[in-house]
């Protein structure tokens, strides 16, 4: 199992809540604390289990994050992203198929 010495936070802003380990609004005991609201709410030794407890809260809380905007493309992006893709194709598989050999081949 790994260990976890350094820091580590995960956030969603708009509730208020996060995992951390080693902030300055958590102990420094190693251990993974769920703060919701500036308050901790539970500490565990494994990430895991506190990252269950995290998305526990955020079901009860109801809380959906906004959907990302679709970005239209034009055609002419479509083209460019096109000869991107197979230029790079092109340079990444190419020198598979190049001759082999030297003298007498």
């Amino acid at each position: 199992m790994a260990k976890y010495t350094s820091d580590y936070k995960l956030l969603i802003p708009k509730l208020d809540l996060s995992v951390e380990k080693n902030t300055g609004r958590v102990p420094s005991d190693n251990k993974f604390h769920v703060v919701y609201k500036g308050n901790i709410v539970a500490s565990y030794h494994s990430k895991r289990e506190a990252e269950e407890r995290f998305h526990q809260i955020v079901e009860e809380s109801g809380y959906k994050p906004e959907p990302i905007p679709d970005k239209v493309v034009t055609p002419g992006e479509e083209t460019i992203d096109r000869y991107f893709q197979a230029k790079d194709l092109f340079w990444a598989e190419g020198p598979k198929y190049r001759p082999r050999g030297g003298k007498g081949r």
